[in-house]
């Protein structure tokens, strides 16, 4: 979801003509204001739902699991 560029591809063979590409679309819409991220534009950038910063690994209360 993250690294989506919204070309449809995955929407074009889906046999129950789910409308991936909206739903994905709305989603990547979601990890951008969180995250701030605009896949395809920096392929350098880490992927958001991947990498952990240093900052969210020192959260009170929340415990990461590798």
């Amino acid at each position: 979801m993250d690294s989506c560029v919204n070309c449809g591809q995955c929407q074009d063979p889906c046999s129950m003509d789910l409308p991936l590409a909206r739903l994905i679309f709305v989603l990547n819409r979601e990890i951008a204001d969180i995250f701030k991220n605009e896949p395809g534009m920096d392929v350098n950038a880490p992927i958001p739902l991947k990498s952990v910063t240093d900052e969210e690994l020192a959260v009170a209360g929340v415990e990461i699991q590798f």
